[in-house]
């Protein structure tokens, strides 16, 4: 039904993979408000996952912010009753949602994990939990790994994200607490646009995909996903910008996620260049050491 109703707004499509759920059409952005077309031009550069209800124009998506969530797109193209018809079968969590967000900034008392009296119970738990879960004053310093002692994120370990710019965008707080009811506790932040920590990622090289910001000390040159979905933002930054294969290593009780995210990423300029592991069951990533055995990679096929 959607693929109809996609194909009566903006003409017969120009590929289709229904596995995928992509398919792409000629450009309206392009063939009209560029180009000044009384016809569309015939390029195909519009492409959209009716699967995650996402779209972007390879040609103008930059210029012309001709991309994002595919409910913008029939607003702008589509006719009342399609516009009504896609309501009824878009689902819940494909809705837009406006909301605003408040700047952030990490905790008032925010400490790096590596500063406090080692004297002081909840410093000395803080450090014996990081021990054990194998994180090193190096990875503390170069990720700027901190704690909170006060407030709504006290005795909870701060992991920061800052983007492009050096600015902080989102961070986690885990308790070191074993009796906390909620171990995380994340700010109200805008987490869909967040490619958390880009600021550390080198382009050029191989890039790892993990869960969490734990799982992405351990990976060299990683990106956690903050969950087992890729955000559109990071779909289309590393379809841009990875220049070197992308390896995908969730938990080991995220398989059928991981196989999603594989046939997801694997198309375009990234095919033959993304990779699957599968962790053996009851391992984790801080077990790998940021070594991955031959014995990890998983074949896939479509």
């Amino acid at each position: 039904m959607l693929v109809e109703l996609l194909e009566g707004v903006f003409g017969k499509y120009k590929l289709h993979y229904p596995s995928k759920g992509q398919i792409s059409f000629d450009c309206p952005v392009c063939s009209y408000d560029i180009k000044g077309l009384d016809k569309t031009d015939g390029k195909g550069n519009l492409e959209i996952n009716y699967a995650e209800h996402v779209f972007k124009c390879w040609a103008c998506g930059e210029t012309h912010n001709t991309r994002g969530h595919l409910g913008y797109l029939i607003d702008r193209y589509a006719k009342k009753k399609d516009k009504e018809l896609y309501e009824l079968i878009r689902p819940d969590e494909f809705k837009r949602i406006d909301k605003t967000y408040e700047p952030l900034r990490l905790p008032k008392d925010f400490k790096l994990a590596t500063d406090g009296n080692q004297y002081h119970i909840p410093f000395r738990e803080m450090r014996n939990y990081l021990k054990r879960r194998g994180v090193t004053d190096e990875m503390v310093k170069k990720h700027n790994i901190g704690y909170s002692l006060e407030g709504d994120y006290a005795y909870r370990i701060i992991i920061p994200s800052y983007d492009v710019n050096g600015k902080l965008n989102y961070y986690t707080g885990r308790s070191w607490n074993p009796n906390t009811k909620s171990k995380y506790k994340n700010p109200e932040a805008e987490k869909q646009i967040v490619i958390f920590n880009e600021s550390l990622i080198d382009w050029d090289k191989d890039i790892y995909i993990c869960e969490g910001p734990f799982d992405s000390l351990f990976l060299p040159n990683s990106i956690a996903l903050l969950g087992k979905k890729m955000s559109d933002i990071l779909f289309e930054t590393l379809y841009e910008k990875a220049k070197k294969d992308i390896i995908i290593v969730l938990d080991s009780d995220a398989w059928g996620d991981s196989k999603k995210l594989y046939f997801k990423l694997s198309g375009g300029r990234l095919y033959g260049r993304i990779k699957v592991v599968k962790l053996p069951d009851g391992k984790d990533i801080a077990d790998l050491k940021g070594e991955i055995l031959p014995e990890y990679y998983i074949q896939l096929e479509k």
